[in-house]
Formats: C-alpha cells, sequence, structure tokens
C-alpha cells in the first residue's frame, strides 16, 4: 500500500498530493508530518522495534541491602509502616553502630517513598502461611448481662479502652493441657502486651487480667471480648465491677467486632510462636522471656496505621488511615496521660537498640524450634509432569504470586524439620553399613 500511494504521491500535482496525504492517514493512522516524510522515501514504511530504554536505577544495590537489614530487624513490616519510622530507626541503629551508612545511602533512604520500598524489597519476599485451631466456647449465662459493642462504635476512644482474646497454642490438637497467650491491645494507642496464661481457669485468667492492669502505661478503662466463658463469667465480671471497668462483648461469630485484637494475633503472635504446641515447663520459660522483649519492641519501634474513616462507592470499599505512628509516639501525643508517665517511657525508649531485640526474640524462636517442632517423616512425593500452559497452573500456586508479609518462624521451623528428617535419614544409612 506504501509502495502505491509513494508512485501517486511522486508524480502528483501539490493540491492532489495534499488529498493523497489525507487518504493514506486515513488508512494507515500516521501522524501527518510522519505520512509525509513515508511518501517522500525519508523513513522506511516497515515498523521499526522499539528499544527498550536503558534506565540507571536510582537506589543501587546498597541501598537495597541496608533496606532489606532494616526490614528484617522490624520484622518484615510494609512500606507504608515502614516509611514514616525510617528515619528514626536509622538515628537508632546508628546509635547502637548496628548499621553503617554512607552519606549517598542514607540520603536516599532517609526520602525514600513507600512504594518504592515494596518494589525493592518484592524479591526478598517469600510465601508462607498456615492456620490455627479455634478454642473458643460460648457460655449459656450472664451473656445478657455483658452490653455488645461493635466496630462502629470505637471512633474517638480515650486510652485505656482495650480489646482482649486468648490464642491458644495447641498444635492443632485441643485435647490436653497447653498454654495460651492473653493478648491486650488499646484502641486508642495500638498499646499491645502479651501475656502467657497456663489454662483458662478463672483464676488464671484473673491473675493474668490483674497483670494486665498493673502493666499498661495509662489506667485500664474497659475490657472488650469475645463471647468464650473465659471472658464471660462471674470472676471477671466481679473485677470489673470492683475496679470501675467498663466490660463490653462482640457479637457471636463476628471477628469484625474485635478488630484491633485479631489483626494483631497473627501479626505480633503468630508471627513470633507459629502453630506448635507448647505444654512443656520449658516451653513456658522461653515464651515469657520472649514476650518480655517482643512487648517492648512493638510498642517502641513498630509503627501502625489507624482506620479514620470507610465508606463505600459503588462496589469499591475506600479506606482513610492515618500517619503510620508507634504506639509510643501515640502516647506522647495523648494529653490524657500525666508526664510523669511519658517522661519514664521516654528513657526506656533511650536505652532500647531495637536490633538487638530482634536478635533476643531470634534466639528465644529457635529454642522454641528445637524443643517443640515436631518429628516428620518425609514421604515420597510422586513426580508429576510439570504444566506448560500458564493458565492450566492454579491461580494459588503461579509463579509471582508472593505473599507481602512472610512469616519468619514458620520458615525457621521448615528448616528444623529438615534438618532432622536429613539427620534421621544419616542414621539409618550408617546402622544399615
Amino acid at each position: 500500500m506504501v509502495k502505491v500511494f509513494r508512485r501517486k504521491y511522486r508524480y502528483a500535482e501539490k493540491l492532489q498530493k495534499s488529498q493523497i496525504i489525507e487518504e493514506f492517514i486515513e488508512f494507515t493512522g500516521f501522524n501527518r508530518n510522519y505520512a509525509s516524510q513515508v511518501l517522500r522515501g525519508h523513513y522506511d514504511y516497515k515498523k521499526s522495534e522499539k528499544k527498550k530504554r536503558k534506565r540507571i536505577a536510582y537506589y543501587d544495590s546498597e541501598v537495597v541491602l541496608h533496606l532489606e537489614k532494616i526490614w528484617k530487624i522490624l520484622d518484615y513490616i510494609c512500606g507504608k509502616r515502614m516509611v514514616k519510622i525510617l528515619p528514626e530507626i536509622i538515628r537508632k541503629l546508628e546509635q547502637f553502630n548496628e548499621i553503617d551508612l554512607t552519606t549517598p545511602v542514607k540520603e536516599k533512604l532517609c526520602k525514600i517513598s513507600a512504594s518504592s520500598i515494596d518494589r525493592l524489597l518484592r524479591p526478598a519476599k517469600r510465601r508462607l502461611g498456615r492456620k490455627g485451631t479455634s478454642t473458643t466456647k460460648q457460655p449459656r449465662y450472664l451473656i445478657d448481662r455483658i452490653p455488645i459493642k461493635t466496630f462502629t462504635e470505637w471512633q474517638d476512644s480515650q486510652p485505656g479502652f482495650a480489646q482482649l482474646d486468648l490464642v491458644s497454642h495447641n498444635g492443632g490438637n485441643v485435647f490436653g493441657g497447653f498454654f495460651h497467650t492473653l493478648n491486650t491491645t488499646d484502641v486508642c494507642t495500638g498499646w499491645t502486651n502479651l501475656n502467657l496464661v497456663k489454662d483458662k481457669t478463672k483464676l488464671r485468667m484473673l491473675k493474668s487480667l490483674i497483670c494486665i492492669k498493673n502493666s499498661l502505661p495509662f489506667p485500664l478503662l474497659g475490657i472488650h471480648s469475645d463471647n468464650g466463658a473465659e471472658f464471660i463469667n462471674e470472676t471477671v465480671l466481679a473485677f470489673t465491677e470492683k475496679y470501675g471497668i467498663e466490660f463490653t462483648r462482640g457479637r457471636p461469630y463476628k471477628k469484625n467486632d474485635n478488630p484491633h485484637v485479631e489483626q494483631k494475633n497473627y501479626s505480633v503472635i503468630r508471627r513470633n510462636t507459629g502453630y506448635l504446641r507448647y505444654d512443656k515447663p520449658e516451653h513456658a520459660s522461653t515464651l515469657k522471656e520472649m514476650y518480655t522483649y517482643i512487648n517492648l519492641y512493638v510498642n517502641y519501634f513498630h509503627p501502625i496505621m489507624i482506620l479514620k474513616e470507610k465508606h463505600r462507592q459503588g462496589a469499591k470499599s475506600i479506606r482513610k488511615y492515618d500517619e503510620p505512628k508507634t504506639p509510643y509516639q501515640r502516647i506522647l501525643e495523648r494529653k490524657e496521660i500525666i508526664s510523669d508517665v511519658k517522661n519514664g517511657m521516654r528513657i526506656i525508649y533511650e536505652e532500647l537498640n531495637p536490633a538487638e531485640l530482634r536478635r533476643k526474640i531470634n534466639e528465644c524462636q529457635s529454642v522454641l524450634i528445637q524443643s517443640a517442632a515436631p518429628y516428620k517423616k518425609r514421604k515420597p512425593e510422586n513426580i508429576r509432569r510439570k504444566k506448560e500452559l500458564p493458565h492450566t497452573v492454579s491461580p494459588g500456586r503461579r509463579d509471582g504470586l508472593i505473599k507481602q508479609n512472610p512469616n519468619p518462624f514458620l520458615e525457621k521451623q521448615k528448616i528444623e524439620e529438615m534438618r532432622r528428617a536429613i539427620k534421621t535419614l544419616d542414621n539409618g544409612r550408617n546402622q544399615k553399613r
């Protein structure tokens, strides 16, 4: 077609050339200037391949290396939470000589965006995750004496109104005795307190509630729980009436009524304890030691975002969050909390090293995995033909689908199980010889 139009255009007069160009543009969709040059023979009419522009990366490998190190110290949090605390965490790490940054790298890290953090950390993320077992049993009495509070009634809460939940460490087997973790999360500041509970008896729960009341940096004004019998009983109700604490509960089978504590069950507890069974005294001592480090690590160095508003536009749900801040920073901004408490927290904060806390937590995790991880026999796997077409692979197993928040505890547990399997196999071979 270009050859034909070139021949016509070459021997046409000036008015005819204008008509030929317009007709040529209508068929090809070319720009008028480019179309005239093609008809004159200045450009080849064949479609040329676009050359990819080589772009020099602004964030080089050294920036990514230090970013991954800080990301691991902060327990693999997302970029939106990490970007706000990055300058402060760099200052703390340099204070304790945990990181050595050059001036250009430090400037790049201090002005990096949240989307760039997620993009640079994407190759380092892996797919992990398991589910636990629920042991909540609804009581048949006292349920009407405790008022219901839904998820829409938590806006503008003062410090001291906390949500409670009990996480079981049964390893998938609900029979026999095992330990539990009482998770307490303040709605206003996000302050989280983990307390190990031996069982769900009334006496153990009462001791845990008293311990939580004394350990919070502000007065306990109200507690909110699910409908489990460990919370809905005369002992807990008498405790709240004695100290003037407001006691509310969520609706049955509505976990969204306890959104703040339910989110912490995974991001704080399961990510650090996994889904193993803990039922021995040595497990309890290690968990208690680890919880002392986690309470400091999460409350002083983990920024959180609190939902400000949520509305639906057609089929799309739009959420708006406030600026990411740590619970420690949110407490310093509250006028209800006295200055003596804030000054005491400032002294504690200046002496804390986030990298050292993370190392101690990792050491406790290694002890738990070695003592509580089960011995598994490796069965031979059937080798199947690899599917060639991408659309025939199930969506959950396609390459490239990477979970954004890997669970480091489960990865350590997997490595320990493989090490034990290899050791068992070597022992069997040596015996045969």
